[in-house]
């Protein structure tokens, strides 16, 4: 049987013919109803859609169901590593309730994050899930969702008219400096950080409530991108300090793969002469050398919880904060375990 070679010129009435049956049950199968085909006729529909190359106007079906199955996400580093899974585990999640993902980065420009959520509610997103570079700590102008629902990821804490999710970074960043201190005996726990993740940082408090309750003056600190250049630098940095830390706690594992480059590059044992704990618990910090001791993110849960909120928008806002999980490996002195 001829048809044309053009996909944008395949109508549903080809596939009819093709198929051999009426549009209406085109429509049916398209659309997962609202009345049932047989399923040897839907298959032989289905056929007929991917011999024609017919492209349903999704668009079109948004309009008519009055929902898109389509959920969008902008994250402001999509190379970040943390990111990275977070994205993977929400796509994942979305999934298995019959809804895909569209997927943007804002690069931490706010203009551009902006721009991106505009573009997202054209398209008819049935709700928005957002990392924001500017909204994540304090409260700014409202976003023009215009009634779509909306929750903020990766929050420090409560963003006033908003459901927002974070981890427990304080109790984590404690958690993992205790551990330098009571089984490593550190006395100087430097410390790096980025900016935008609340002021002040809940892993710095959470660094300095540690160091205080232990009796111990606060370590340097450097502040650097949230990248493994920026890692490298900050390390570089306090190791230029007088006197140098005898540990690190770094404050995400991007930064923490340039930490320990920098550290191998000046001849320093990592485990040995300078224990360094970080913060994600991604799986890029199973395979560094030697492997990252860091505190783990729930990112599933998270994921998960996210998306509930989605589709509950009407629910009161309110901030949901997930315990997080030091990972023992040997960058912070311990024995060795496998990845």
């Amino acid at each position: 049987m001829s048809h044309p070679t053009n996909p944008r010129n395949i109508t549903r009435a080809d596939v009819a013919r093709y198929a051999g049956v009426s549009t209406a049950v085109v429509s049916y199968v398209v659309n997962d109803g609202p009345r049932s085909v047989a399923p040897d006729t839907a298959a032989r529909v289905r056929e007929a859609m991917r011999v024609l190359r017919y492209q349903p106007d999704l668009n079109a079906r948004a309009l008519k169901k009055g929902r898109s199955q389509t959920l969008g996400l902008v994250m402001p580093d999509s190379m970040n590593p943390f990111f990275t899974e977070l994205s993977l585990a929400i796509e994942s999640s979305a999934a298995t309730r019959g809804q895909r993902m569209l997927v943007a980065d804002s690069h931490g420009d706010t203009d551009l994050e902006e721009q991106l959520v505009t573009e997202l509610l054209g398209r008819r997103v049935d709700g928005l899930l957002l990392v924001s570079s500017f909204r994540r700590s304090t409260p700014s102008a409202p976003l023009p969702v215009q009634g779509t629902p909306l929750v903020l990821l990766d929050c420090p804490g409560p963003v006033p008219g908003h459901h927002s999710i974070g981890p427990d970074a304080h109790g984590g960043a404690f958690a993992a400096v205790d551990h330098l201190i009571r089984e490593h005996d550190q006395r100087r726990v430097g410390f790096i950080i980025g900016e935008g993740f609340g002021t002040p940082d809940p892993r710095q408090l959470g660094w300095e409530r540690c160091l205080q309750d232990a009796g111990l003056r606060r370590g340097p600190i450097a502040v650097a991108p949230w990248t493994a250049a920026g890692g490298y630098g900050a390390t570089k940095d306090l190791l230029s300090r007088s006197p140098a830390p005898d540990s690190i706690f770094v404050a995400s594992d991007a930064q923490a793969v340039g930490a320990l480059h920098a550290l191998h590059e000046a001849g320093i044992d990592v485990g040995g002469d300078c224990p360094v704990v970080s913060f994600d618990g991604t799986q890029h910090s199973s395979w560094t050398w030697p492997p990252l001791t860091s505190v783990r993110q729930p990112v599933e849960a998270m994921a998960e919880k996210a998306l509930d909120l989605v589709h509950s928008p009407s629910t009161a806002p309110s901030h949901h904060a997930f315990d997080t999980h030091l990972i023992i490996r040997t960058s912070c002195g311990c024995h060795a375990s496998s990845p």
